[in-house]
């Protein structure tokens, strides 16, 4: 049972110098390293450093830890997780978080404060607003709104600062001396907080594994994990604490190369997909060292496809949809499984996938729009797209097209996309292979086209609209439309409908340029939305060049409104 107390001290673990959580909360007045809580005594009970608590107002149950049968089989192993995206916001911070706000309370703090763009944003907004102190949130500017949508939800105060995440983070400190501010983060209260995972552990039977795979960003719920076992052996809970793996994408690894140098390394920045873990600055690095010492346990790295690797298959297999932070310990596992086998082991599965689809998005093969149409639903699932976009998770797709089945007409519909494409000198790219791919799926090969754009020459001016000529096939006609536009693609839609719509009348209600990559000659996908009255419809174009694209689009779009309609 958790229990209050203040009974204890903080020490800076460098030089064991006493501070006061009234002079620091964060790191040591007398040299800047970090710091650790010790209490007087053992205790069986989780002790935290305040002076009440109130209990968890938002988590109403332990966070499971489930053995993964299907997975246990497979590598002869006995593999649990402990599915810490059970938590309120899908997140293991918010057992750190539980323990600041009422810190930030106790301490009377007016308001507190953080620089984050992910999981501990939402997680201290979260708590903050139960508890009822105000939260802000520092953010670099290109932060994506769906990033900080909970936060937001949560009332959080968004401040958006010009620069990088060192940028927002250094002026979100000068902030919280400016007032009478908490500064949350990775810190010693944090620390606190995150020990429950061992106490919940124990109370699950698990604490007698043999091996808990940990994710590390900048260190902080590995040292407290081992915290906590630690506390649990003073006090007589357990015999001795299972060995602790420390993981990192190799990409994003300081914390490993430092294991081996035995000192601590800063990167100037790190890459990976497992955003959540991507810390240049592990700053609890010295207490993750001596975690791994005192365990007898080890540090690992991983490399992309193997993140990729075990996310799908903790999906697939078990049924759990992790952020990529979340399948570091499968892919670790698996990496030496020689080692593992036939231990018992604890894999920390960090957060929920809905934290981050984006990598899912990025490594997944889209699927394409249908019509409505029954014999296209069937073309498309004997197509063989299905699985071809099962199998591709993660993977190059050189030979997706290659194995895809197309009828005969479809077929011919792509290679005249490739075929124009090509005497424009482009070369598609695998995404942009996909992109086009999903468009053929889509296109009805029975159109009849009333109108055919033949040529066309602009004439731009440095002050002025522009000006646009179009040389038209319209119903077996040759006629030039002129007209005047906003910009280019306004220009050459107008000179088109100035003749179309005596035909057929449409309204432009919206188009979309998509540029499919940062080359000079990326395909280009445009997509109108066109209207007559209260009918509506959505067509799409290809090209490097966007103007052709457009004219693709409209004059799609014209064929499929002026389609009879079939019974």
């Amino acid at each position: 049972m958790p229990t209050a107390t203040t009974a204890y001290q903080l020490k800076c673990v460098a030089n064991g110098h006493l501070n006061t959580a009234r002079e620091t909360t964060t790191y040591c007045t007398q040299c800047g390293s970090v710091l650790r809580v010790h209490y007087d005594e053992p205790s069986a009970d989780l002790q935290y450093p305040l002076e009440s608590i109130v209990p968890d107002p938002l988590k109403t149950h332990p966070i499971a830890l489930e053995q993964l049968n299907r997975l246990s089989e497979t590598y002869h192993a006995e593999l649990w997780a402990k599915l810490e995206f059970q938590h309120p916001t899908g997140c293991f911070k918010d057992r750190g978080s539980y323990i600041e706000v009422q810190k930030a309370m106790e301490l009377g703090a007016d308001a507190i404060c953080l620089a984050s763009t992910g999981n501990m944003a939402a997680s201290v907004a979260a708590y903050a607003c139960y508890f009822n102190i105000p939260c802000f949130v520092f953010v670099p500017e290109k932060t994506t709104e769906a990033k900080l949508a909970q936060a937001t939800i949560f009332d959080a105060n968004i401040i958006r600062i010009k620069g990088s995440f060192s940028t927002c983070e250094q002026l979100c400190r000068e902030f919280a001396k400016s007032g009478n501010y908490y500064l949350a983060g990775d810190f010693v209260f944090r620390e606190e907080g995150q020990k429950s995972f061992s106490y919940e552990l124990l109370e699950q039977n698990g604490a007698d594994a043999d091996y808990v795979f940990i994710p590390i960003g900048c260190g902080t719920n590995f040292s407290a994990i081992f915290k906590g076992f630690k506390e649990m052996k003073a006090a007589g809970l357990i015999d001795q604490i299972p060995k602790l793996i420390a993981i990192q994408p190799d990409q994003s690894s300081p914390v490993v190369e430092g294991i081996f140098k035995k000192k601590k390394i800063v990167k100037q920045q790190v890459h990976t997909m497992a955003s959540s873990v991507a810390v240049p600055d592990p700053v609890d690095f010295y207490k993750v060292l001596e975690g791994i010492n005192e365990s007898d346990g080890m540090a690992m790295t991983v490399t992309e496809d193997d993140i990729l690797d075990a996310l799908k298959e903790l999906a697939v297999v078990e049924g759990h949809f992790v952020e990529p932070a979340g399948a570091l310990p499968l892919a670790a596992f698996k990496k030496r499984r020689k080692k593992f086998k036939d231990k018992k082991c604890v894999f920390v599965a960090t957060g929920s996938g809905f934290k981050d689809t984006g990598v899912v998005t990025k490594h997944s093969l889209n699927s394409p729009v249908l019509s409505a149409d029954l014999d296209k639903v069937i073309n498309y699932i004997h197509s063989g797209f299905i699985e071809m976009q099962k199998k591709s998770w993660g993977k190059s797709r050189d030979t997706f097209m290659a194995n895809l089945k197309m009828d005969e007409q479809h077929e011919q519909l792509y290679n005249d996309y490739i075929s124009k494409i090509n005497r424009k000198g482009k070369t598609l790219s695998n995404n942009e292979i996909e992109v086009l791919q999903s468009l053929i799926f889509d296109e009805d090969v029975d159109l009849d086209y009333p109108v055919e754009v033949l040529d066309y020459e602009l004439t731009m001016r440095k002050h002025g609209l522009v000006h646009a000529a179009v040389k038209l096939d319209l119903e077996g006609k040759e006629v030039i439309s002129e007209a005047k536009g906003v910009g280019p693609i306004d220009a050459i839609l107008t000179a088109i409908r100035t003749e179309t719509d005596n035909v057929f009348p449409l309204q432009v209600k919206n188009h979309e340029v998509d540029i499919l990559s940062p080359d000079t000659d990326s395909l280009v996908m445009v997509t109108l939305t066109l209207a007559n009255s209260e009918q509506q419809w959505v067509s799409k174009g290809a090209s490097p060049d966007t103007l052709e694209a457009v004219i693709q689009a409209f004059t799609k779009g014209l064929a499929i409104a002026m389609k009879p309609d079939e019974d």
